[in-house]
């Protein structure tokens, strides 16, 4: 038996290892994970940058009690509401909420007296409007009251007012715990105001009785008051004169107490009306100032004229019984101040008379001139 030739020995199929066989037997699974991030990577980087156009626009986030979800339930409100609110009326209260003092009050104000005839009286029902009224007080001191019918408030203050109409509506079930308010506008315990100042009216004698306090309320007096005030009681008559300096320099009378029902009327300024023989007649105010002297007024008209008879000027003046007085003065001695100067008061009327003497002489040395020319022109 030959044996075989030496030769190289057959090549023994290979087995891969283990590890390496494992690897190869996943790689699509791999390859798969590998594609799918290769595309959402970027696709999510595109949409952070900008770059997808196309990419939907994210919804606004809403605040909670917002819109609700589709699985969620119905919206609830952030704060939590009582189950049933609680008015202190048992009727409903009218759409538009619990009206605001300021706009319910109409200006009026707590009564510092008690409510008498006359005085307008506002009643206000918080969180009941309808219940809410606005009327002069009855003769008799009653008011009208819807629900409620006449109730006698002649006397009441306001607080006293308030309670006994909350006491009244609480007695016959209309409100559960209402609550009231009553502001008056009192005028029997008021001043009237007129003449020379901005806003002429009626004013409450709220606080500060004093007669500056009341003309201050009433804006004050005007460039064309004078310095004269008369305050008239109830009866209207027999004033108290009072004198008035507007710059208060010399005004010892701003602290007068006023009482109520008193009429405060500020005079008009007066005038002072000059004529006769002066440069520019006229009516002159005496608003300026209460010393208006004789020589003042004489500065305003401009003096006198050369024909006059200043020694022998009129002063006519206004007595108490409705004449005139007339009297001389010696208007030159005056402007040279070797005369009393006289304080003018309202419609005083200065006459400076003319001079007979002055006027002939003027006329002669007029003609004389007059004649001597044409002499000179004839001789010549």
């Amino acid at each position: 038996m030959q044996n075989a030739l030496p030769g190289p020995a057959p090549q023994s199929v290979r087995s891969c290892p283990p590890r390496f066989c494992d690897w190869t037997r996943g790689w699509p699974l791999l390859c798969a994970l590998l594609l799918v991030l290769g595309v959402g990577i970027p696709r999510a980087i595109g949409q952070d940058m900008g770059g997808d156009e196309a990419a939907p626009q994210q919804a606004p986030i809403t605040p909670a009690g917002g819109i609700p979800s589709e699985n969620s339930g119905p919206a609830q409100p952030i704060f939590s509401e009582p189950a049933s609110p609680v008015t202190p009326s048992s009727r409903p209260v009218p759409a538009g909420g619990v009206p605001s003092v300021s706009s319910t009050l109409g200006g009026l104000g707590l009564g510092s007296g008690p409510i008498r005839a006359g005085d307008i009286v506002d009643v206000h029902f918080f969180g009941a409007s309808q219940y809410d009224i606005r009327m002069p007080v009855a003769s008799s001191g009653d008011i009208a009251i819807p629900y409620a019918g006449v109730f006698h408030i002649d006397g009441m203050t306001s607080i006293e007012a308030a309670t006994a109409i909350s006491k009244l509506f609480a007695d016959r079930q209309l409100l559960h715990d209402p609550h009231v308010i009553v502001t008056t506008q009192q005028f029997g315990d008021s001043v009237t105001v007129l003449g020379e100042v901005r806003i002429p009216g009626i004013y409450q004698l709220s606080g500060r009785h004093r007669l500056i306090d009341i003309l201050t309320e009433a804006g004050g007096i005007t460039n064309n008051a004078g310095h004269g005030i008369e305050i008239f009681d109830q009866s209207m008559t027999n004033p108290q004169q009072v004198v008035w300096d507007p710059t208060l320099k010399e005004n010892n009378n701003a602290s007068i107490l006023l009482k109520a029902g008193n009429t405060v009327l500020v005079s008009r300024c007066g005038v002072v009306y000059v004529g006769g023989n002066v440069n520019r007649p006229g009516a002159f105010p005496l608003c300026d100032s209460n010393h208006t002297t004789l020589s003042e007024v004489m500065t305003l008209a401009q003096g006198t004229k050369p024909s006059s008879w200043s020694q022998r000027t009129l002063l006519l003046r206004s007595s108490g019984n409705g004449t005139r007085v007339v009297e001389t003065i010696k208007l030159e001695s005056v402007l040279r101040g070797k005369g009393v100067d006289v304080t003018m008061q309202p419609d005083d009327i200065v006459f400076v008379p003319p001079s007979a003497l002055k006027a002939g002489s003027k006329i002669a040395i007029t003609s004389a001139i007059g004649f001597a020319t044409q002499a000179y022109f004839y001789l010549r």
